[in-house]
């Protein structure tokens, strides 16, 4: 685990963008890596196909398997360095685990640069249904993997 570093040059992101960016996870064609039932897949890191997305500069999302919008699910989240995420809640449980690089998380509803604890690969961070957490990347490009049940969506704490 590593402290906060320097803040130089974070990208802020708006709410509105975080809620149009889950919109388009839920509702545009992230298909394309889904397993369907009964299959087995096996993805090599570089067969991950991360989409940038428009809605939150420096920030790509895949879709690994399952369906948010109705059932068991997993993404990977790319951030580039700078990104920070304001503070919002899921309404389903997720499990985050950081697959690579510094994830800067802390829990509650109002965005403090100062509760921000990095957390390094392999760490997991189990995120209960409707707690309100916030998230940045500092002083790397950050992956982390999501899962959860959905439906799923976004609400932004508005703080």
């Amino acid at each position: 685990m590593r402290g906060v570093a320097h803040a130089s040059a974070w990208k802020a992101v708006s709410f509105g963008a975080i809620v149009q960016s889950l919109a388009g996870l839920l509702f545009l064609g992230f298909s394309s890596l889904a397993v369907s039932a009964g299959e087995v897949t096996i993805l090599a890191p570089d067969a991950v196909a991360f989409k940038a997305d428009a809605n939150i500069p420096g920030v790509a999302i895949a879709l690994i398997a399952g369906n948010p919008k109705e059932g068991a699910y997993t993404i990977r989240a790319r951030f580039s360095t700078g990104v920070k995420i304001p503070a919002h809640f899921h309404p389903d449980e997720r499990v985050v685990t950081v697959i690579s690089g510094t994830y800067y998380f802390a829990a509650g509803d109002k965005f403090d640069e100062g509760a921000l604890k990095g957390y390094g690969p392999g760490t997991v961070i189990v995120v209960p249904a409707g707690s309100p957490h916030f998230s940045a990347c500092k002083d790397d490009v950050a992956v982390v993997q999501e899962s959860g049940v959905g439906p799923t969506g976004i609400k932004m704490t508005g703080k």
